[in-house]
């Protein structure tokens, strides 16, 4: 008994194959996506690295709040200085092996423009970094970076020049930053230990920055500006956490040779997908990278934490949260690319840059990159100049080359594609054969079309009933949209050919995705070209995958017959039966064989006797052409019982000489690989964006992003998705029923993924009035504020337009009922309220017969204040201050509007000048002083915080939504 092919472009086989190869690539990479690699067993001493002493700092980092302006912050510095010199004792590291400086002299002053262009404030800000310098084999010999001499600027290669290793040591007021940023700090300080042994000094020095207060505005790298060390480095790595959690992901890179330095690291993770979501603004956060590469002109790498944001920022970044594999993937990634960037001996980060800004680093140029990580295990990475190159030849070729095979085959007579009918004789006008061979042309676009307005419209939909469910339930949209996609495809494309068989309805999905993805091919090589965005790498693999589909589907059309032989045999088939058997028997070989038995079976059991022909024998019979060649073919069929082959059901007979394998060679080509790469960047950029609607991002975005993925992914299967049985397509259905229903009404948050409120408490410290802000979406503001204590009674009013934060509602009450007590100075038993006026302090001296005046402003118990105009002034000079800083934005010629203060010590005041113009009828000028607190370490010392952390309900989670917790102001006039 003969076996069947278990390839065959059969129901079962297309079902089995299908379903099998989507389960095993999407489950893999499911489990990679939710989880992190384990540690090493011994996770002690692995590499030079100890991963137990890095998990325990990890706890003592992050065991309470310590932003910028807290008491915390302090001593957090203190005990990182600690651990370095304990470092460099263990290690037997002398002063010239490693050096460790404190920096308690930088200052930068500027406008801020590299972060807001449009900025009317400015910024005095006094820099508390840390500094490791680890001497390598080809840097200079001594204290060269004390060297004053003019040889040592921006545009002076110093020794082979260094690599900057960054992470900082601040944490947001509402967080203990175990990921943002305590993972990248302990790492920070894991590669000191290493490299600072004798036996792995580096081939070019590192200097280890541990910058402070980068949760503001990244001052800490800003101020790194002005110390000795930016000129010698030439790469970077930055450490970073926008994120609580899982993999560390290559947030952005810039260029493909820095890229080359991670591509070996033991887990690498990540796409160029996130780097050019950056350069293209739709990422809105920012890391110190843009400090690094975009005002010093280094050449390096963004490495963070990206998920899940629900934790980010608020108390759920600890430890207890975090993970030593989270801890461990960071560790071991960072430790290759340190090693490959430092133990470079080349010229490859050396030399003239490209843009020849002489106030940059003179580092070479470098080459933009394509990247991306297959399963977690290795990194691909290309120059994009090679991607563009084979782009733009496969637009050119493809086309051709098909073209080409088009002509052969015509010129063969065997082009079935687009043919309806041919005549036996080579005259279409006289006897033609119908072919089919037109049938199923639209049917792929329109239900390509059909299916993927359902998907997007279910994601509008989704959007308007419950918004936020992605923010949770992630999977179960992403369930909704593939089972919907799959169903709608299958119900239209196995119904159309259902009602018209067509043989040809694989040849012709298979060309339509040829020529959609030509068009999208088009596009990204002007995005490659012009705009040298990357991130288009997976249309040139689908353009490549289904131009060698479409050439498998044209070469499959050389097995056929030619069309006028078809055509012949046909009409001798139909003269056989017209003459009876013995004309018949005559012409056997002629006659083309008939796939269906069940036509055959048809014709054998027909009720109908068959009648001799008499003088009643009506001159035309009933018999119509098809049923007369179906009969000759079921007669041949019979007289050659060994040919089992045929045409697959109702489908034109002459496609029985099409090969069966060719469809498993097309789905593997254009399957697979494609699958990888389109569920990888879907993951990601699902899950950093689901939980982005609470930061004020669009509520829409997520599910479109997800509905666009979910169509990519099924693509590949479109061609033969006709032939698979109704019992994928019904299962399906039912999963996308659930779901719907889920997604519509389900409660989208949980303590495991909770809802961030932002917090902030403004105080009048002239009258005493207070007021309580949470921002974020109306709805669900106004049910946590609810079940506060404070809030009962009080009108909530909830504003819009003015709030603090784009998209979230700013809803306040009156915050009496917890005044604030970040100072505490009045006895006890006595109200807050009596020291307000003491907590900050101003006194304003003016210029006679000039508008200038000089401020002189201090704040208890914060590093934090400002200087608020109602009216802009066009110059100001802080007293110890720097000039500003032409690279981080001059002063804007309309004036500012601010001045925001932030110094090292806690007692020190602010002295600055301020000149403004106007007339002389005109030239006085007011505003607010402002100070703010965001030490929140002492329970009661902000008792409206401490109400939203004990009175919340369980899926509510709070941060902050500014830079202060508490903003206390007061008014002037001068």
């Amino acid at each position: 008994m003969a076996l069947s092919n278990p390839v065959a472009f059969q129901p079962f086989s297309v079902s089995f194959w299908t379903t099998v190869t989507y389960l095993a690539l999407l489950i893999p990479l499911l489990v990679i996506h939710e989880t992190v690699p384990s540690p090493p067993g011994d996770a002690t001493v692995y590499q030079g690295l100890n991963l137990t002493k890095s998990w325990l700092d990890l706890a003592v980092l992050s065991h309470s709040y310590h932003p910028f302006n807290s008491r915390e912050n302090d001593r957090i510095h203190n005990w990182l200085l600690l651990e370095l010199d304990e470092i460099r004792k263990r290690n037997s590291a002398d002063d010239s092996a490693m050096v460790v400086l404190e920096d308690v002299t930088s200052n930068l002053t500027t406008s801020g423009a590299i972060l807001s262009p449009k900025s009317k404030g400015a910024f005095y800000f006094e820099a508390k970094n840390i500094v490791v310098y680890i001497r390598g084999k080809d840097d200079p010999p001594g204290r060269w970076w004390e060297d004053g001499s003019p040889g040592y600027k921006t545009d002076k290669v110093i020794g082979n020049g260094g690599v900057l290793l960054n992470a900082h040591y601040d944490s947001v007021s509402t967080g203990f930053g175990a990921t943002d940023d305590g993972m990248g700090c302990i790492t920070v300080m894991a590669m000191v230990d290493y490299f600072s042994r004798a036996e792995n000094q580096p081939q070019r020095g590192i200097v280890a920055l541990l910058n402070n207060n980068e949760e503001d505005f990244l001052w800490g790298a800003q101020a790194f500006g002005n110390s000795p060390f930016m000129p010698f480095c030439h790469t970077f790595l930055n450490l970073e956490g926008a994120g609580a959690g899982g993999r560390a992901t290559l947030f952005r890179t810039t260029d493909a040779e820095v890229t080359a330095a991670y591509r070996g690291s033991p887990n690498p993770f990540g796409t160029v997908v996130s780097s050019d979501a950056f350069s293209l603004g739709a990422i809105r956060s920012n890391t110190d990278y843009i400090v690094f590469n975009g005002v010093y002109g280094m050449r390096g790498l963004d490495v963070a934490f990206y998920r899940p944001r629900a934790r980010y920022h608020t108390n759920q970044d600890d430890a207890r949260h975090a993970s030593r594999a989270s801890l461990w993937h960071m560790l071991s990634n960072s430790l290759h690319t340190m090693k490959v960037l430092s133990g470079d001996t080349g010229q490859t980060f050396i030399g003239n840059r490209g843009d020849q800004d002489r106030n940059k680093i003179p580092n070479g140029r470098g080459n933009s990159g394509v990247w991306f990580d297959l399963f977690g295990e290795t990194l691909a990475v290309f120059e994009l100049r090679t991607f563009f190159a084979w782009s733009l030849t496969l637009l050119i070729a493809a086309p051709l080359i098909l073209v080409t095979l088009t002509y052969l085959l015509t010129r063969q007579g065997k082009y079935y594609l687009f043919s309806s009918t041919v005549s036996p004789h080579g005259d279409d006008a006289l006897d033609p054969v119908t072919l089919g061979g037109r049938k199923g042309i639209f049917r792929f676009p329109f239900a390509l079309i059909v299916a993927g307005a359902l998907v997007v419209g279910s994601a509008y939909l989704v959007t308007k009933i419950n918004p936020l469910i992605i923010y949770s339930s992630e999977y179960a949209v992403w369930a909704m949209m593939l089972s919907l996609f799959y169903f709608v495809f299958w119900t239209i494309m196995a119904g159309a050919n259902s009602v018209r068989p067509s043989a040809l309805h694989r040849g012709y999905s298979i060309i339509w995705l040829f020529a959609i993805s030509w068009l999208l091919e088009v596009v990204n090589t002007v995005f490659e070209d012009r705009f040298r965005i990357a991130s288009g790498y997976t249309f040139v693999f689908f353009h490549a995958a289904t131009f060698l589909a479409t050439f498998i589907t044209l070469c499959e059309l050389f097995a056929l017959p030619s069309k006028t032989s078809f055509a012949r045999r046909v009409h001798d088939a139909h003269d056989a039966t017209d003459h009876g058997d013995e004309h018949f028997a005559e012409h056997a070989e002629s006659v083309p064989h008939a796939e269906n038995t069940s036509d055959t079976e048809e014709d054998e059991t027909s009720d109908e006797p068959t009648r001799t022909a008499s003088e009643t024998t009506p001159l035309i019979g009933r018999t119509t052409f098809g049923a007369a060649y179906r009969r000759a073919s079921a007669a041949l069929d019979r007289k050659f019982m060994g040919d089992k082959r045929g045409a697959y059901g109702s489908e034109q007979l002459w496609s029985s000489k099409l090969p069966s394998w060719a469809w498993i060679l097309q789905f593997l080509i254009s399957g697979p690989f494609l699958i990888v790469l389109i569920a990888q960047n879907g993951l990601l950029l699902g899950s950093a964006v689901a939980q982005t609607g609470s930061d004020g991002g669009s509520l829409l975005v997520p599910y479109i992003i997800v509905a666009f993925f979910s169509i990519l992914l099924l693509l590949p299967i479109t061609p033969y998705i006709h032939r698979v049985t109704h019992h994928v397509p019904m299962f399906l259905m039912a999963i996308f029923i659930g779901t719907l229903i889920y997604n519509l009404v389900a409660f989208p948050f949980s303590p495991e993924n909770r809802y961030k409120i932002f917090f902030q408490q403004t105080v009048d410290l002239d009258t005493g009035a207070s007021r309580v802000h949470y921002a974020g979406l109306q709805e669900y503001v106004k049910k946590a504020v609810a079940d506060l204590p404070s809030a009962t009674g009080k009108e909530l009013t909830c504003d819009l337009k003015n709030s603090s934060r784009s998209g979230l509602w700013d809803c306040s009450y009156d915050g009496s009922a917890v005044p604030p007590n970040v100072v505490q100075i009045t006895p006890p038993g006595v109200p807050p309220q009596k020291g307000y006026s003491d907590w900050l302090s101003y006194n304003i001296t003016r210029s006679e017969g000039k508008n200038k005046a000089r401020f002189e402003v201090n704040g208890l118990e914060t590093r934090s204040c400002a200087i608020s105009f109602k009216k802009p002034i066009s110059t100001f000079k802080i007293q110890g201050g720097a000039e500003p800083d032409e690279r981080f934005g001059g002063i804007p010629d309309k004036g500012l509007e601010s001045i925001k203060l932030y110094r090292r010590d806690w007692s020190t005041p602010w002295i600055l000048d301020v000149e403004w113009e106007g007339s002389d009828d005109d030239s006085g000028i007011d505003g607010y002083v402002v100070c703010s607190w965001d030490d929140v370490n002492t329970p009661g010392t902000l008792p409206a915080f401490d109400e939203g952390l004990q009175y919340f309900p369980p899926w509510v989670a709070v941060t902050k939504l500014a830079t202060g917790l508490l903003e206390g102001r007061k008014a002037f006039k001068a």
